[in-house]
């Protein structure tokens, strides 16, 4: 046995059976008493083991001390100030003691990430939303129907939207947004063409376009963690067992070995709160540490980024006219975690006269809270402008505070402000929120102030128009009667009559329904009003709504719905101190995907079609919930699949009928965003049978004979009274029987397969003899 002492100058000599120069050792590495399980082929010279810098990075060590390097790359163990060596000869094992922290601390993390076993997927189709609604108001009819069509598939998706209008002062019909999306999850980038919002910052204004865009999707992985987690480190003198706890809750447990550690990404949520480490030994010695923490989902974790670029054209008018389109714009904004604590981030945007930019930041100031900071300008013609952004939050539980002030002069411009809307302006927002006692409700302080620089086109001067308000509201649970109520003063500084005040309360009774009373005075006027409702949530509910409004404006109505799996149908009749009005509606979509066309409720992103290849009344399973049964073809329509997320799709193979094998039960499938996936349950009909073999004499056959399908091979065991089973069977079929101690024996039998059940054919005499 050899060994290194602890300095930097010493040498130990190999044992005999150490190699000569040139030679080398296959060694496991056993660092303070921790197997990394990893043969390393360490050279030997002159009696001493070299290793090289990847050899000593594969077994968890960093070289902190100083160290002789003999040349070629190779170290001396034995010059490596305060390590020591022990080698086993009989084990071939090396054992090196290091201090801790020449060690490479062990790496956890809660972070579940990945891209998901099944890759997102569409199959061809095309979905039409509608939503439509009559009105009959004091004799006069009014109409609107809103379309949404899109077509897609895994190259993309194309949308078109329009809204029709017809009442006694209008009749048109204007396009809403036309795109083409696509999207690339191993980028994370979403590419549009047509009819977009232009990305942007909290400080920064977007404004609708036509031209294209790439942006950022952080939600094409939904499992993505995009903000900054804390983590948490320690050092253990042996193998021992953590408990990681979040505001007292248990979250994970991991095991160590003897060292140091870190556990990063810890799974906490935004705001504030304290980790608890919990670290116990085989001895069962205890130890606890606890760090607070804060957590925001405005940061970027550190080398994230973010990005949007768009060009085109500035589009007014939406929803009013259906291609007013005008002068070239262009804009990008860029955002990076280049800290865990700090997030950096930019913006540009220009189009004909106008060139504005600017930078912002995210800071993470300890378990405080998050200071974010902006500063632009512009040039807008022969003017120049800048603006201001300072802004401060805290959340801890249901204790929060912040504020935020946007400051923009009179000159400054951006693209929005460039075609037509008022300039920047500024923006003043405090708030304030408490729990009043433990469990008697909250109370919640705002206060918002807003001054907007207007172009006056009348004088062609600018002015600028100021609003404020301050608000409080206390809202708590009524134990006594199961109910919620709220309390709400509002002051507006800019009225006479600005002092407002809402009270209310909320009842629920039923699963789906409530009945509420509320009372308000604003501006010299009051209100108040009792309603109840249920809503229709599920295939098969109904709905009704009763409210009646008294005050400064007296109205009642009633409403009735019902929601169908073909879409969602109402009524509604209200009467009140203006007139009367009767109207009906009707929400739904048509899907059609693989050849076969469905009336749904409106599909907001994703479904499936579940396909079990034509068994009728088969129940389907969404997340192991029973949603509902296959229709005569064999099918089932799912309209609310989560987009690039796994969902599992399953069957009850109770319900298969017994002459029919499911080739599987279950299945995952992750559609993309507004798009249809198949989920194909392919069948195969047994064509099986339970046969009934007796002998010559009429006889069951033994017990444990062997029955051999002639033409497949296929055998069978025969069991008790002679039966066996068989699948596969043909038309015509023979069978040859062995039988220990007796002479074999042949047969054969005809087969006529029997819908949903399996036939028992028999008694079939086995021959012996040619």
């Amino acid at each position: 046995m050899a060994s290194g002492a602890e300095t930097a100058t010493a040498t130990a000599p190999l044992p005999a059976t150490a190699p000569d120069a040139g030679q080398s050792l296959l060694l496991n590495v056993v660092v303070n008493g921790r197997n990394h399980d990893n043969i390393q082929e360490i050279a030997g010279r002159q009696g001493a083991l070299l290793l090289t810098r990847e050899q000593i990075t594969a077994s968890g060590l960093i070289l902190n001390g100083p160290y002789t390097d003999t040349g070629g790359g190779l170290i001396a163990l034995s010059s490596i100030k305060g390590w020591t060596w022990r080698l086993d000869e009989n084990t071939q094992t090396l054992f090196i003691q290091v201090p801790s922290g020449d060690q490479i601390a062990q790496q956890f993390s809660s972070d579940v990430m990945s891209a998901g076993d099944v890759a997102p997927h569409s199959d061809r189709g095309a979905v039409l939303n509608y939503d439509a609604q009559v009105t009959d108001y004091n004799g006069q009819d009014s109409s609107s129907l809103l379309g949404d069509l899109r077509l897609f598939g895994d190259s993309g998706v194309l949308t078109n939207s329009a809204i029709q209008t017809h009442n006694p002062y209008l009749d048109r019909t204007v396009r809403l947004e036309s795109t083409y999306s696509r999207s690339d999850i191993s980028t994370l980038r979403t590419w549009n063409t047509g009819d977009y919002i232009s990305g942007g910052l909290d400080w920064t204004r977007p404004v609708r376009m036509g031209g294209v865009q790439m942006t950022t999707n952080f939600g094409l992985r939904p499992d993505l963690v995009t903000f900054p987690r804390p983590g948490i480190s320690g050092e253990v003198a042996v193998p021992s067992s953590v408990d990681i706890y979040v505001n007292g809750l248990h979250q994970m447990t991991r095991q160590v070995d003897a060292g140091p550690f870190d556990i990063t990404s810890l799974p906490v949520t935004t705001g504030g709160g304290d980790v608890s480490m919990v670290v116990k030994d085989a001895n069962g010695r205890q130890t606890t540490q606890t760090l607070p923490f804060y957590a925001s989902s405005s940061m970027l974790r550190q080398g994230l980024e973010s990005l949007s670029v768009e060009a085109g054209s500035v589009r007014r008018g939406y929803a009013s006219r259906s291609a007013d389109y005008t002068g070239g714009a262009a804009s990008a904004s860029y955002r990076r975690g280049v800290w865990p604590a700090v997030t950096l981030e930019t913006h540009l945007e220009a189009t004909q006269k106008l060139v504005m930019g600017g930078i912002g930041a995210d800071l993470l100031v300890r378990d405080l809270g998050v200071l974010s900071g902006s500063l632009a300008a512009s040039r807008y013609g022969e003017k120049q402008g800048q603006q201001y952004g300072l802004g401060f939050s805290h959340t801890v539980h249901t204790f929060s505070y912040g504020f935020s002030a946007l400051r923009a002069d009179a000159d400054f411009y951006d693209i929005a402000a460039a075609y037509g809307d008022s300039t920047a302006g500024t923006t003043l927002r405090a708030s304030l929120g408490f729990p009043v006692f433990p469990g008697n409700g909250s109370f919640g302080l705002v206060y918002a102030r807003k001054l907007v620089n207007y172009y006056n086109s009348y004088n062609y001067e600018s002015e600028r128009i100021a609003t404020s308000s301050l608000s409080g509201t206390y809202s708590a649970p009524l134990p006594a009667l199961a109910a919620f109520g709220y309390l709400t003063l509002l002051h507006d500084f800019d009225y006479d009559k600005g002092n407002s005040l809402y009270v209310g309360i909320s009842i629920p009774f039923g699963k789906r329904s409530t009945i509420s009373t509320s009372a308000s005075v604003s501006h010299g006027d009051s209100y108040q009003t009792v309603q109840a409702q249920q809503s229709a949530v599920q295939h098969g509910d109904i709905g009704w709504s009763l409210a009646t409004q008294n005050g400064a404006v007296s109205r009642q109505n009633a409403g009735l719905e019902y929601k169908a799996d073909w879409g969602l149908i109402g009524t509604e009749v209200e009467q009140g101190s203006s007139g009367h009005a009767v109207r009906a509606s009707a929400r739904g979509s048509l899907a059609a995907i693989g050849g076969h066309v469905f009336a749904a409720n409106t599909i907001e992103n994703s479904f499936a079609l579940v396909d079990t290849d034509g068994l009728p009344g088969i129940t389907v399973l969404q997340e192991n919930r029973p949603v509902g049964k296959t229709d005569r073809n064999g099918l089932m329509f799912i309209e609310d699949m989560r987009a690039y997320e796994s969902n599992r799709l399953s069957v009850d193979p109770n319900d298969v009928p017994m002459d029919v094998a499911l080739t599987n039960e279950a299945m995952t499938v992750r559609p993309r965003d507004q798009s249809g996936v198949i989920a194909r349950f392919p069948i195969r009909r047994s064509r099986g049978a339970t046969l009934l073999l007796v002998d010559a004499q009429h006889k069951p056959l033994p017990l444990g004979s062997v029955a051999i399908l002639v033409g497949s091979g296929a055998q069978a065991m025969v069991g008790y009274d002679g039966q066996t089973f068989f699948e596969d069977l043909a038309e015509h079929n023979q069978l040859k029987v062995e039988t220990t101690g007796r002479p074999d024996c042949t047969l054969s039998f005809d087969y006529h397969p029997q819908a949903n059940v399996l036939p028992q054919i028999g008694p079939l005499t086995c021959n012996t003899g040619a």
